[in-house]
């Protein structure tokens, strides 16, 4: 039987300044229903539920017990909302389990890195329908493009991030006010009229590199960029964990800070989604570790961390497709010399899925 633990709350600086930031994104959540949130509000005394799986140790890299991981979240929950991307076996599993519910889905939204951005563009040579309608650009050096296409109006002050909470930017973006970290991806759209997908660069789950006179975060602009109507219509595929790790420097990070910003995240797409996907963290290589700080230790332990979370916050409306054990699989690019990229058949038969479902 799984053993859920609550994590205590105790009141303090840190609890305070997070308060602060969930009580501007249910000020959001008021804007974008137009009625005050009600069980999807946000609280500062809120706990994250956490399964008490796996130990993960730091020498911790190749993932074989992912699987089992997954097989002891709930059953119901690992029957329709929950699959392992496996390539050899054409990802059946994937695709007979978000087939239940998302097939045909016309509106599709894609929310992460250049992970996220490289499987989206493999999506796009594959999309099943003529392209008719495109907005923005895949390829783009414009690492300031996003506010742009959102179509904000930019707040009169930026405010930097905290690291404390894993908020980014932290390296271009945290120097030029309202500009990405992120460089060669930029936002855009395709679609044949009443079909599309969508990419939008939003590489931390908490950051502030989008502000404007309503939201304080990245999460907050998105969301009320996305806003919509029919939300049901609306699928939004999401991502992140691999730039979050670039911000642990700081040693007084709350150790559940990355789950907690990914819970906040995820309401907040729920509201104007509807449906949500949440694609797990990849293997890295390590190498060069004192410039590249993603460890797969830490990778593991959000993605279990992430996937209880999901089963007991969003049991209906969220799956998850755990990539870890085809990352594992998949080859590096460059010869393996890329730490966090890999090469092509991995995303192309990654992009293979949406395609058949879409």
């Amino acid at each position: 039987m799984t053993t859920i633990s609550h994590l205590q709350w105790q009141p303090s600086k840190i609890q305070i300044k997070t308060a602060t930031v969930l009580a501007a994104s249910i000020f959001l959540l008021y804007l974008i229903d137009g009625n005050y949130p009600d069980e999807r509000s946000l609280s500062a005394k809120a706990s994250v539920a956490v399964l008490n799986v796996i130990k993960v140790s730091n020498d911790y890299s190749r993932g074989d017990d992912m699987k089992k991981y997954g097989n002891m979240l709930p059953e119901s929950y690992r029957k329709h909302n929950y699959c392992e991307l496996d390539s050899k076996d054409t990802n059946m599993q994937c695709r007979q389990v978000l087939g239940e519910r998302l097939r045909s889905k016309p509106h599709w939204h894609f929310l992460g890195d250049s992970q996220m951005s490289t499987m989206v563009l493999a999506l796009r040579n594959r999309f099943p329908y003529q392209i008719t309608k495109t907005r923005g650009r895949p390829r783009l050096a414009d690492r300031c493009a996003l506010m742009g296409y959102l179509d904000v109006e930019k707040s009169d002050v930026w405010t930097p991030p905290d690291a404390k909470f894993l908020q980014g930017p932290e390296m271009y973006g945290l120097h030029n006010p309202f500009c990405s970290d992120m460089n060669g991806w930029g936002p855009y759209t395709i679609g044949d009229g009443t079909k599309s997908v969508e990419f939008l660069n939003v590489e931390f789950a908490q950051d502030v590199e989008i502000q404007t006179k309503n939201t304080f975060t990245t999460q907050e602009a998105v969301a009320l960029y996305l806003k919509n109507e029919k939300k049901d219509d609306h699928v939004c595929v999401v991502n992140a964990g691999i730039h979050d790790q670039t911000l642990l420097k700081t040693p007084d990070v709350p150790k559940d800070q990355f789950v907690k910003n990914v819970q906040s995240y995820l309401k907040l797409l729920e509201s104007v989604c509807g449906n949500l996907v949440w694609v797990g963290i990849t293997e890295v290589q390590e190498i060069n570790p004192e410039r590249n700080l993603q460890r797969n230790s830490v990778s593991l332990k959000w993605n279990q961390q992430v996937y209880s979370m999901i089963v007991n916050t969003f049991p209906e409306n969220c799956f998850i497709i755990d990539v870890w054990n085809e990352s594992v699989a998949a080859t590096f690019k460059g010869g393996g010399r890329q730490n966090i990229h890999y090469d092509e058949p991995y995303y192309s038969d990654f992009a293979s899925l949406f395609a058949g479902l879409l």
